[in-house]
């Protein structure tokens, strides 16, 4: 049987793969039968017209397990709007693991403060397990963290002019 841990595991710097990362744990955390709540707070679902592949999967295979906000400019939503209304779900029904992806990203713009994210982290139910993603950690949520990974780019495709690559980027 598994302890009940709540641990905090950060995914920074300003190479790719952070949100690829967490989207790791989502599937093996889904595998284990566990319940997930994804929150996108600097990202629609939908680039170039098209929902993004991450999304499409969840929808098709991961629906039952998997709980997703992100920005809805026809909503108007705000950052701070996607992190409390995931916030409130994870409150509701005690997931596994909680994702905030671009949550340093919106922390670093001035969308939210390091303090309501830590509060917000502090109030969960001590079972779930936090996921803060982005570029520019704060230096808080390093000091939070039970794991950092910092991805380092050292060659990338969009050096060559190479971007957007649908599967592959969104």
């Amino acid at each position: 049987m598994n302890a009940i841990v709540g641990l905090i595991l950060l995914y920074t710097g300003n190479g790719k793969g952070k949100t690829t990362a967490a989207l790791g744990l989502v599937l093996r955390a889904v595998g284990h039968g566990y319940k997930v709540v994804i929150a996108h707070l600097m990202k629609t679902l939908i680039y170039r017209g098209e929902y993004v592949g991450e999304y499409l999967a969840i929808k098709r295979f991961l629906s039952d397990h998997v709980d997703v906000y992100s920005l809805d400019p026809d909503q108007h939503l705000t950052p701070r709007d996607v992190f409390r209304m995931a916030l409130s779900r994870a409150m509701e029904i005690r997931p596994f693991l909680l994702i905030l992806d671009e949550i340093n990203n919106a922390v670093s713009s001035g969308y939210l403060t390091t303090k309501e994210v830590i509060d917000g982290i502090k109030s969960l139910p001590p079972e779930v397990n936090v996921v803060l993603t982005g570029r520019n950690a704060p230096s808080e949520f390093l000091e939070i963290a039970d794991l950092i990974t910092t991805m380092e780019s050292r060659k990338h495709y969009f050096d060559r002019g190479i971007v957007g690559i649908k599967g592959l980027e969104w």
